[in-house]
């Protein structure tokens, strides 16, 4: 599925593929509220075949919003120098499939070990998680590693 690129978008698109398959970073997703000011909100993701995916809990407030707009915005970038990232909007589908598996492997990309705290707390409550898959409407992505080597 290729990805369809802003017009001032720095980075092309096999760049932006790598950076997101690469990146350990959380996907920030951004939707409206009900009254109309935007929710942000940080998740593990993994991109594959064109789409991010995510497991957020159900009776979260950025997964109701979700399911209400159907769309989002979402970067995924670095903190710290140099600033390099992706960023987009993105259709929501909330599939109906367990989220067990998009979980364990959400675990594996961010090391996070299935006998810790963290990964029973979140398998104990696995039925009440729920996959979101993002479809970018577009993508931008920016590296401003060159023009900084020699900020610090």
């Amino acid at each position: 599925m290729g990805l369809t690129l802003s017009a001032n978008s720095q980075l092309d698109a096999d760049a932006i593929q790598a950076y997101l398959q690469e990146a350990r970073l959380p996907l920030r997703l951004a939707v409206s509220g009900s009254d109309g000011c935007p929710i942000v909100a940080s998740h593990w993701f993994e991109y594959r075949s064109g789409q991010l995916y995510c497991v957020l809990h159900q009776g979260a407030l950025v997964a109701k919003r979700l399911a209400a707009t159907g769309c989002c915005g979402f970067e995924v970038a670095h903190e710290s120098m140099p600033y390099r990232g992706v960023r987009g909007q993105a259709d929501i589908a909330m599939p109906p499939v367990p989220a067990e598996g998009q979980l364990k492997s959400l675990f594996a990309r961010y090391g996070i070990k299935e006998d810790s705290q963290l990964a029973t707390w979140l398998l104990g409550r696995i039925d009440e998680e729920q996959v979101v898959c993002l479809t970018p409407r577009w993508v931008s992505g920016w590296d401003y590693s060159e023009r900084m080597s020699d900020a610090r």
